[in-house]
């Protein structure tokens, strides 16, 4: 009796949840089932010794995800987001943003603790777009940078300051490195690093020696010299000096 008791009372609570869950209406499904797998899982990614890692770093595969990049008639038009084969998310990209290489690669590039993604080689001259995590929105949603959706440069992220440095070089006599800050969903500029290896080009640049260290939002110059001594970490992990 004891035993039949016990099943009786399981069957009432059993009853009256169902009742419940009828009363509230049919539950919203997810798109994406449960899974074993974490889905917004970070890969893992070594870092250098100065604490750093680039996007050569992070893997082009994940352990759930898979990314499905349709082009249109010059350029991807469309960045389609799987998980276990079955649609999570479909982000369309302008043709004039300009990313033509078939690559991807996953990273926490926001420093949250959830899978971003970054389509295109993420290198100079060639333009990439990053698709974030966003929780508010339970979905990936388009970063920008200062503004603008397409990414140009070589990226380096370094997660224990929470910063990103975009290296970049518009000519053979210059290049610079930018550290960057996010603010939401905008990855925006701090202080740039400019090296111009040529002097004839000083003027183009506006700079009056080889090495300047440069307010971005001032424009106020915090260091300007030509000796390379003078520029310590973590400018001088992009310093070029003469051969």
């Amino acid at each position: 009796m004891k035993r039949s008791n016990v099943n009786l009372q399981s069957c009432v609570v059993a009853l009256m949840a169902m009742t419940a869950l009828m009363a509230c209406g049919t539950p919203r499904q997810s798109v994406v089932p449960a899974t074993s797998k974490d889905q917004l899982a970070v890969p893992k990614v070594n870092l250098d010794k100065d604490g750093f890692f680039s996007v050569d770093d992070c893997p082009t595969t994940h352990e759930v995800l898979d990314v499905t990049l349709n082009e249109g008639e010059y350029a991807i038009n469309l960045v389609l987001v799987s998980s276990d084969d079955l649609p999570m998310t479909t982000v369309p990209l302008d043709e004039d943003y300009g990313v033509t290489q078939d690559v991807v690669h996953f990273l926490d590039a926001n420093f949250d603790g959830k899978v971003d993604i970054l389509v295109g080689p993420g290198s100079n001259r060639n333009y990439s777009v990053l698709l974030l995590w966003n929780d508010e929105k339970n979905d990936f949603v388009l970063a920008s940078n200062d503004g603008f959706v397409v990414f140009n440069g070589y990226f380096f992220f370094d997660p224990n300051n929470e910063v990103v440095y975009r290296v970049t070089s518009s000519s053979a006599f210059e290049t610079t490195c930018t550290k960057m800050m996010w603010m939401g969903t905008d990855l925006q500029s701090e202080v740039t690093f400019l090296q111009v290896f040529d002097p004839s080009y000083y003027d183009s640049y506006r700079v009056t020696n080889r090495y300047t260290i440069r307010n971005y939002y001032s424009d106020e110059d915090v260091i300007s010299t030509d000796d390379p001594n003078d520029i310590s970490l973590p400018w001088s992990e992009w310093l070029v000096e003469d051969e």
